[in-house]
């Protein structure tokens, strides 16, 4: 009874990972910064996305994103499928390093983000691999109220 109950939780968990509308996706974004990203689904056209990572570059620090996403939009591949997705987010980061050598600006900065993106998700493997593009404006930090934007290329895992 054990292995039976075992071999149907296992047969589950990759029926939804396969399906990518469900379960969690647990990767890595490129782009302006390298993040760990993990996406969680909480419906058939909507997910959590969660980023965090450090930015080794420019002024050197942490940051987190937290976006909610909309997948409107879905088109088949033969038989994988791209899903366009979209939806509001916020970011939240503090800066550990200086700037200009200067300390007189804001170390923690919260950012309000407009994600969009396409996501690709394979029919045989419990894969997405996406591209996101995230512009979004600086509610405060080191240079104030400024425009930002951010643009990715990752991927996730599904299980």
């Amino acid at each position: 009874m054990k292995k039976l109950v075992i071999i149907t939780l296992a047969l589950m968990l990759s029926v939804s990972a396969f399906s990518q509308t469900s379960g969690i996706g647990i990767g890595a974004e490129l782009g302006t910064v390298v993040d760990f990203t993990a996406k969680f689904w909480t419906g058939e056209t909507t997910a959590v996305a969660l980023a965090a990572g450090f930015d080794w570059g420019g002024y050197g620090g942490l940051h987190v994103n937290g976006d909610f996403l909309f997948h409107m939009w879905s088109f088949d591949v033969g038989q994988d499928m791209m899903k366009v997705y979209f939806g509001p987010g916020v970011g939240v980061g503090v800066y550990l390093g200086t700037y200009y050598s200067y300390d007189t600006y804001s170390k923690v900065w919260l950012t309000l983000r407009a994600p969009g993106g396409v996501g690709y998700y394979f029919h045989n493997m419990p894969l997405e691999c996406f591209v996101e593009f995230a512009p979004g404006v600086d509610i405060f930090g080191p240079y104030g109220f400024d425009f930002r934007w951010n643009s990715y290329v990752g991927a996730r895992w599904y299980f």
